[in-house]
């Protein structure tokens, strides 16, 4: 983690240190002296998503900003709240539904990840709501949807046969509401890698969060940490809000207490994905720990290959650029994965991922006998996605 960080990528991890504390406050006013590009910040901010974060933090530090990257900042600090209540309010509604319909349903992440994190909605910026059902519930959950308004998005125009093809070989798909906007993603699992958060799901603990006009329920302390971890590791940590979320989640926290949360964390199989977490949190943003956990922590060394390995995508396209396919972001992404678990099982398992195309068996209907015939059309048909948004690119130039 030697890594040099630019002056304005420093600033981001200045201001999304939580709690606040005249500490962080100084640290902020020390990462503003530098030579600031404040236009380059700027975007930064807004690709990471941490305006509000990002504003609160430079107000109490009496840090002024441009008046331009000020109102940028405002700005985006009162959209984040607005969309906050909005997803918490739908949040609530969906939990509401699906316990009325006897379907299985926790909320992970948003709304309730800010109030466990922040303690209010405000500072949490959110653009989707994350809902964990289970496989055998999905059926009707998508039905229980579209009775909500909600049509299925992502992938797009799925008949019930194509669907339940789809749903074996993938753990997600999008649903919009196309009057309130709002994107929501129906989970039946976590992760791709079932290795990496083995037990972790419905039928682990779960807790109950106000979000003042109602109550929804997410995962209990331990397991949420493993799947934030997860989460995160499994986007390289693109976006800097995931690790914000993360280090506040903690940093109410004395050293031994998340010592205690990081052991129970790691026997879901997630111990390199949450060390990988511990210490970018404390590298960037100032999270103490226990003697022991950093000295656990330094003697990983693919830990810190690839916590360098998060930065450089950090700073990717000078850290305003998105981490679409084949970038060389998207590639780094997609090697740190073979390093997120241990052994050749893991291993396998990403390997078998990565060769599996859920489209491949939604819009192909084979019987069983020539279920083979997927492994043989693989390598074409990913060609011809390849050529299809080869060709989308050239028309929009």
């Amino acid at each position: 983690m030697s890594r040099r960080v630019s002056p304005e990528l420093a600033l981001g991890f200045a201001c999304c240190r939580w709690p606040r504390s005249d500490t962080g406050d100084a640290a902020v006013r020390a990462a503003a002296g530098g030579a600031i590009d404040w236009e380059r910040f700027a975007g930064i901010v807004a690709r990471n998503r941490i305006s509000a974060l990002v504003k609160d933090a430079l107000d109490r530090a009496g840090v002024e900003a441009p008046a331009a990257v000020a109102a940028q900042l405002s700005q985006g600090q009162s959209n984040a709240a607005f969309t906050s209540l909005a997803l918490a309010r739908e949040s609530i509604r969906l939990q509401r539904a699906f316990d009325e319909a006897g379907l299985p349903a926790l909320i992970v992440k948003g709304a309730p990840m800010a109030m466990l994190a922040y303690g209010d909605l405000g500072r949490k910026e959110s653009w989707d709501i994350d809902l964990l059902t289970d496989e055998a519930s999905v059926f009707a959950a998508r039905r229980l949807l579209e009775g909500l308004g909600y049509g299925m998005s992502a992938p797009g125009g799925l008949d019930s046969a194509q669907f339940a093809r789809f749903v074996p070989h993938a753990k997600e798909a999008a649903f919009l509401h196309p009057e309130t906007g709002i994107t929501m993603e129906l989970h039946w699992r976590l992760v791709d890698n079932e290795l990496l958060l083995a037990g972790i799901g419905l039928e682990s603990g779960t807790k109950a969060v106000s979000l003042g006009a109602g109550t929804v329920r997410t995962l209990a302390h331990a397991p949420l940490l493993a799947y934030l971890c997860v989460h995160g590791a499994a986007h390289n940590w693109g976006r800097l809000k995931w690790l914000a979320d993360v280090g506040a989640f903690l940093g109410n926290r004395s050293a031994r207490e998340v010592e205690s949360l990081y052991r129970s964390a790691c026997g879901y199989g997630a111990g390199r994905p949450v060390r990988l977490a511990l210490l970018l949190c404390q590298r960037m943003l100032g999270l103490p720990l226990s003697p022991d956990l950093e000295e656990l922590l330094h003697r990983d060394r693919v830990v810190a290959a690839l916590a360098g390995n998060v930065l450089a995508g950090l700073e990717y396209g000078d850290a305003r650029g998105e981490h679409v396919t084949y970038t060389q972001a998207y590639l780094r992404t997609r090697i740190g994965y073979f390093f997120m678990g241990r052994g050749l099982r893991h291993v396998a398992r990403e390997l078998r991922n990565l060769w599996v195309a859920p489209v491949d068996r939604t819009h192909l209907a084979l019987p069983q006998k020539l279920a083979f015939l997927y492994h043989v059309v693989r390598i074409p048909s990913w060609l011809l996605r390849i050529g299809a948004r080869l060709a989308r690119k050239a028309r929009t130039r």
